[in-house]
C-alpha cells in the first residue's frame, strides 16, 4: 500500500468518524494524524524491505546461473581430462613397446658387434699369416717391392730426412706401424709429415685421427678433441668421421664434461644409426 492509498484510508475514516460522532476534538484530529503518520513510516519500511528482498533474490539468482556455470565448465575439464588421461595411457603403451623393440635392436647389434670383433681378430691374424708367407716368398725369389718400408718398419724408426724420401703409402704405412708399436712419438712425427706433403691424400683424414688418438691415448684430451673436430669439419664424407665423433665424446667423458660426452654421442647416433660407433655411443650413454 502506497503513501496515497493511506491518506485516502485516513481521510475517509475522519469522514466516517466525523460523520458518526457530529463532531471531534482538536485532540481527537491530532491523535489521527499521528497514527497516519506512523502508517506512512511503517510503509516506508516495508517498501524498504520489499527492495532489499528483491535484491537479494537477484544476487540469488545471479549466484545460482554462476554455479550453473562453474559446473557446466568443472563438467567440460573433467571430459577434456579423461581424453587427456586417455591418451597418456595410449602414449606409455606406444613407449614402453618402442623402448621393449630399440632393447632387443641394441641386444642384436651388440651381438653383431662382438661376432664382428671376433671375425675382424680372426683377419688380422689370417692377413698377419699372410704377410709373413710373402716375406718369405720375395726373399725366396729376391724381389724387394716393399723391403724398404719392411727396413722402416724395423725397430729403429727412420730419421725425418729419411722419411722425407718415403713415397705417400710408405709414409703413411710407417707412421702406422709406429702407432701399432706403441711409439707414439715417431707416429706423430711421422703423421704430421704426411699431412705436411700429402694434403690431399685420401688418407689425409685418417692420419689426422690418429694423430687424435696419439693425444687420447697420451691423456692430453684437449687436444685430442680438437683434432677429432678436424676430422669431422674438415672430412665430413670420410671414413673417421663416426670415429671422431665416438672418441670426442669419450674425451669429453675423460675431462668430466658429462653434458657435452652426452651431446656429441647423442649426435653420433642421429648421425650415423647404423654404424659400430653408434652401437658403442647407446652403450656407453646407458653407463653414464
Amino acid at each position: 500500500m502506497n503513501k496515497i492509498s493511506i491518506r485516502w484510508t485516513a481521510a475517509l475514516i475522519l469522514t466516517v468518524f466525523l460523520a458518526a460522532a457530529g463532531c471531534a476534538t482538536s485532540s481527537d484530529i491530532q491523535h489521527l494524524q499521528m497514527r497516519i503518520s506512523a502508517l506512512e513510516k511503517r510503509n516506508q519500511n516495508l517498501q524498504a524491505s520489499v527492495k532489499e528482498l528483491n535484491q537479494a533474490l537477484e544476487q540469488d539468482r545471479q549466484q545460482r546461473e554462476e554455479i550453473t556455470d562453474i559446473r557446466g565448465m568443472f563438467a567440460g575439464q573433467d571430459a577434456e581430462f579423461y581424453t587427456l588421461k586417455t591418451r597418456l595411457q595410449e602414449l606409455q603403451g606406444s613407449y614402453e613397446e618402442t623402448g621393449y623393440r630399440m632393447g632387443r635392436q641394441i641386444d642384436a647389434l651388440e651381438t653383431d658387434l662382438k661376432q664382428l670383433d671376433e671375425k675382424t681378430g680372426k683377419l688380422a691374424e689370417s692377413l698377419d699369416v699372410h704377410d709373413k708367407r710373402i716375406s718369405r716368398l720375395e726373399d725366396f725369389m729376391g724381389m724387394e717391392p716393399s723391403a724398404r718400408f719392411e727396413a722402416f718398419a724395423g725397430s729403429k724408426f727412420p730419421e725425418k730426412a729419411e722419411l722425407g724420401n718415403l713415397t705417400e703409402d710408405e709414409l703413411y704405412n710407417t707412421a702406422k706401424q709406429a702407432y701399432d708399436n706403441g711409439d707414439f712419438q715417431s707416429a706423430l712425427q711421422g703423421f704430421e709429415l704426411f699431412y705436411e706433403k700429402f694434403p690431399d691424400s685420401e688418407n689425409a683424414d685418417n692420419a689426422r685421427f690418429w694423430i687424435g688418438e696419439i693425444y687420447f691415448a697420451e691423456k692430453w684430451y684437449e687436444r685430442a678433441i680438437l683434432e677429432y673436430e678436424k676430422v669431422i669439419k674438415n672430412y665430413p664424407d670420410g671414413n673417421k668421421v663416426a670415429g671422431a665423433y665416438l672418441k670426442q665424446g669419450f674425451a669429453f667423458e675423460k675431462l668430466g664434461e658429462s653434458a657435452n660426452a652426452r651431446l656429441i654421442l647423442n649426435q653420433l647416433i642421429e648421425k650415423f644409426p647404423k654404424s659400430n660407433e653408434a652401437a658403442i655411443a647407446q652403450k656407453k650413454l646407458k653407463g653414464m
